[in-house]
């Protein structure tokens, strides 16, 4: 066996998909009448939802929806109730989708410990609705801290009883997960499905894949 101990794989964007979130600024562009476009009520939200994540004290995403989506209504001059746009959030996140490689993927690291890592509430997990083969799923609410932050990290290692250069980090962001991951000592495969640009605060990852298919194939080459 390679270098690799164990797994750790983000969840949304790279094992579930999730492209259904720009339904949310979507709907508020259409809902009234916007001229701003959707990307920049995405990016809008974006920015008040990281900022909001990494600020104490810990608010689950409820909380933090709750209180930000009113928030990117008035930056676009909406003075309308967010509830819905709340709701339209969970709905969404609530309603998953397996990549079409996923599972086969994940019963082909049989050597090895699997986990996932996810920024999500018990309430995305409870409604997760297939039973995905890892070792165990550690949630933002059960940490009480989010990604990028190193206590989720660490929390997944002393979990696998594992350290930092034992452990390969999946994810499809380039924040929470190649800045926090390397951050916290592990290597990082991104997993870059779009050929997204990464950010220039954000250290290079070990490894760039566009799928899942090659993790497999990182393993053996370790």
């Amino acid at each position: 066996m390679g270098r690799f101990k164990a797994v750790i794989f983000d969840a949304y964007g790279t094992l579930l998909r999730n492209d259904d979130l720009m339904l949310v600024p979507r709907q508020m562009v259409a809902d009234h009448g916007l001229s701003a476009r959707i990307d920049e009520v995405w990016r809008a939200w974006s920015d008040l939802y990281f900022e909001a994540t990494q600020l104490g004290p810990f608010r689950t995403l409820r909380e933090i929806e709750t209180q930000i989506l009113p928030r990117v209504l008035r930056r676009f001059d909406v003075t309308a109730d967010a509830a819905p746009y709340v709701e339209l959030f969970f709905q969404v996140t609530t309603t998953i989708e397996l990549y079409p490689e996923t599972l086969d993927v994940l019963n082909a690291l049989g050597h090895v410990r699997t986990a996932i890592l996810s920024n999500a509430d018990h309430e995305h997990v409870a409604a997760w609705n297939v039973a995905l083969p890892v070792d165990f799923i550690l949630i933002s609410e059960a940490v009480r801290a989010y990604k990028p932050h190193r206590l989720v990290f660490q929390r997944a290692l002393d979990q696998l009883g594992l350290e930092p250069h034992e452990v390969l980090h999946v994810g499809d962001s380039d924040v929470d997960d190649v800045k926090g991951a390397k951050e916290a000592g592990l290597s990082v495969a991104w997993v870059n499905r779009d050929g997204r640009a990464r950010r220039s605060d954000v250290p290079p990852p070990d490894f760039e894949l566009r799928d899942l298919r090659q993790v497999p194939r990182l393993l053996r080459r370790e």
